[in-house]
């Protein structure tokens, strides 16, 4: 509306004297009407006054006229009359007439012409009427009665001169009255013009100018307040609004700071778990029945590379997972690191889009090599998903992302490098995984947990050994499978008192075994858990058993190489006379690297190597590379899995040195163990 560079600008971008001097012109000329309104009112009420009294000296003239008129008809009756008496009553009474109009003109104001008082034809009236009368009795001279005729002819001219004078009077009043009203109207118009003017533009100024930047500022603070950090707060001519919106964009910007690292995640930038579920929250509140899936992802093995890469690789992984991920679903997304190798996904999906199809399409982009500096390297995931409806009131993010981990979950017991899709079957088994947890612990005491031996059969020799393997007996659940409450007890925390009852107890069957070997199963947590080796030693002294009858199983996905503690424990325990045989091997990646950093007395193979034999002809090559490997660091070699007979030559021609298997014995109580090998001649034969 103005320059705002120049001084007249300047002066008026402020909001206050934009508005003083709106309000300060309004008030001028509302006074100002107000003053000449008065002003002219008292002018109106003076000439109307003046008016008035004009109006009744002209009233006044015209009465006198009449009764000079009169007076001169009654004086030309009278010269006429023979009689007097009439007459002369009737002169009488229009010379009184004629004396009182004289009066009220006086009284009303009239001034007459300066004439002296002999040039008054009514001066001396009386004695004009007394010689009216005289000729009426006598009869008139002529002298006489010119000089009646004259006076007559003059009070006529006089009475005339009185109206004329009084109407003009009258005329003249009124023109001055009509004038003033005239210029009363003109100044209130012109005035009232004026301030319309002011205010109209006044409220120009506020509807175009003011208010549309108030409602501005207003829509920024009020999305301030609604946590939106991402608008533009914008520049304002109006000084008032100008110094607030530098405060308001501060503060945002530091809001804004704050919100990143409330809602990011500082080692990548990615969106945390708090943002992912404000952002998908919302979208489920939406009401408008889209359909989204919620995904979560993680890195298998993710440990691994920061072993390996160290942390800041891993971070540096995790972002261009979560950028590929973007990349490949596309702005829709949401993609945020909601743990050290988690992620969780939102997706709209469609008819022809689905969540399980989304989320195998994830799964094969994320196994393509990734650039870490000089090094590429290649990584798996594993997922789960939702699929959830918005608007939706029995949703909740939260547990949304319950069920998506337990998917997740059941993609990693399936193998990992996988996607699955969520039924309530995983609600399920999730609920009788907390409720094993936490029945776990009342099974020690109630003496619902049990130890099982199943035997192991040499190939070179008649040495017996068994596998201490643990049961659980729920009173509700029955047998519960220790692929079910190995998990709970570590969840737990109760793993390692479970390991200490096992060997506690596997140690007391044992020691009545004198010429036996014997297996034991050790978590993962049990070696890094301090003090384990000197319980060990302790329990073996006190039941009369010597180290080196003892094996101790671990998994490779004990990870020992990257495991410090537990690579010193299991060096140590070697040293005291334990053997030490690394399970499940030849499924892992890191079995190779286990084999390289620890030298194990024995292998067992995976049962997957064993069960396909005689189906798969490549299945026995990848069988004779295992054991080969093994028989060349010097291990022992115990093919796990002998469920048919078929297979007892494929895997002794391999090369293993033990069998293992239903085909021989399932699993059998501490009481039938000396039995079984006392009446296992047949099978030892065959073993042979």
């Amino acid at each position: 509306m103005f320059n705002v560079n120049s001084k007249f600008g300047r002066m008026f971008a402020s909001l206050e004297t934009r508005l003083v001097g709106a309000l300060t012109l309004i008030v001028v000329f509302t006074v100002l009407l107000q003053v000449v309104t008065q002003r002219e009112a008292y002018a109106l009420r003076e000439q109307s006054d003046a008016l008035i009294q004009t109006s009744a000296i002209a009233e006044n003239a015209d009465q006198f006229a009449d009764a000079v008129a009169k007076l001169r008809m009654a004086t030309n009756r009278g010269l006429m009359a023979s009689e007097t008496g009439g007459s002369s009553d009737e002169l009488t009474d229009q010379a009184i007439g004629i004396g009182d109009q004289l009066g009220r003109l006086r009284n009303s104001g009239m001034v007459f012409y300066d004439a002296p008082q002999a040039g008054n034809p009514f001066a001396d009236l009386d004695r004009h009427v007394a010689e009216i009368l005289e000729v009426q009795k006598h009869g008139a001279t002529r002298s006489l009665a010119r000089r009646i005729e004259a006076r007559n002819v003059a009070m006529g001219e006089f009475a005339d001169g009185i109206v004329d004078r009084a109407h003009a009077q009258r005329r003249s009043a009124q023109q001055q009255l009509v004038a003033s009203v005239g210029r009363w109207q003109l100044l209130v118009l012109a005035t009232g013009l004026v301030t319309i003017l002011v205010v109209l533009l006044a409220l120009f100024d506020i509807s175009r100018n003011i208010l549309p930047a108030i409602r501005r500022m207003h829509g920024n603070v009020q999305r301030l307040a609604d946590g939106d950090l991402d608008i533009e707060i914008g520049t304002f001519r109006l000084k008032e609004l100008q110094a607030l919106s530098r405060p308001l964009e501060t503060f945002r910007q530091n809001a804004r700071a704050v919100k990143n690292l409330a809602f990011s995640d500082p080692a990548t930038g990615m969106p945390n778990r708090r943002a992912f579920l404000e952002t998908f929250g919302k979208l489920l509140a939406t009401g408008d029945e889209r359909r989204f899936a919620c995904m979560v992802i993680d890195i298998d093995r993710f440990k691994h590379v920061n072993d390996d890469y160290g942390h800041a690789a891993g971070d540096e992984l995790v972002r261009l997972i979560g950028e590929r991920v973007k990349e490949h679903l596309g702005h829709e997304s949401v993609v945020a690191r909601i743990g050290g190798d988690e992620f969780a996904v939102s997706m709209p999906l469609t008819e022809e889009r689905q969540g399980f199809a989304l989320a195998s399409d994830i799964v094969d982009a994320v196994r393509a090599p990734f650039s870490l500096g000089g090094y590429a390297v290649a990584v798996t995931c594993s997922m789960g998903v939702v699929d959830v409806t918005a608007g939706d009131e029995a949703q909740d993010v939260d547990d949304i992302l319950r069920n998506a981990d337990m998917a997740l979950y059941a993609s990693k017991k399936s193998g990992r490098n996988c996607a699955t899709a969520f039924d309530l079957a995983m609600a399920q088994e999730r609920s009788i995984d907390r409720a094993l947890e936490k029945d776990l612990e009342y099974a020690f005491e109630r003496q619902q947990l049990r130890m099982v031996y199943q035997p192991i059969h040499s190939v070179v020799d008649d040495a017996r050994e068994v596998e201490a393997l643990v049961r659980w007996r729920h009173p509700e659940l029955g047998d519960v499978p220790p692929s079910s409450f190995i998990p709970a007890a570590e969840r737990s925390g109760l793993m390692v008192r479970l390991g200490e009852w096992i060997i506690e107890r596997a140690l007391a069957d044992f020691a009545q075994w004198p010429e036996m070997f014997l297996s034991i199963n050790l978590s993962p947590l049990q070696l890094q858990h301090e003090g384990f080796s000197g319980f060990l030693l302790d329990a073996c002294r006190r039941n009369g058993i010597v180290p080196r009858r003892l094996f101790l199983e671990v998994t490779e996905s004990l990870s020992i190489e990257r495991n410090t503690r537990a690579l010193l424990t299991l060096n140590l325990l070697r040293t005291l006379g334990f053997r030490i045989a690394l399970d499940d091997f030849g499924t892992g990646y890191s079995s190779l690297s286990m084999v390289k950093s620890f030298k194990f007395d024995r292998m067992k193979l995976d049962r997957s190597l064993v069960m396909d034999l005689g189906q798969d002809p490549a299945s026995v090559a990848v069988l004779e590379a295992a054991v080969t490997m093994a028989r060349h660091v010097g291990a022992e070699v115990v093919a796990e899995g002998i469920s048919e007979a078929h297979l007892i030559g494929a895997t002794k021609s391999a090369g293993c040195t033990h069998l293992q298997g239903y085909y021989y014995s399932k699993p059998i109580e501490a009481g039938e163990v000396l039995s079984y090998f006392a009446n296992a001649g047949d099978d030892l034969a065959q073993v042979a």
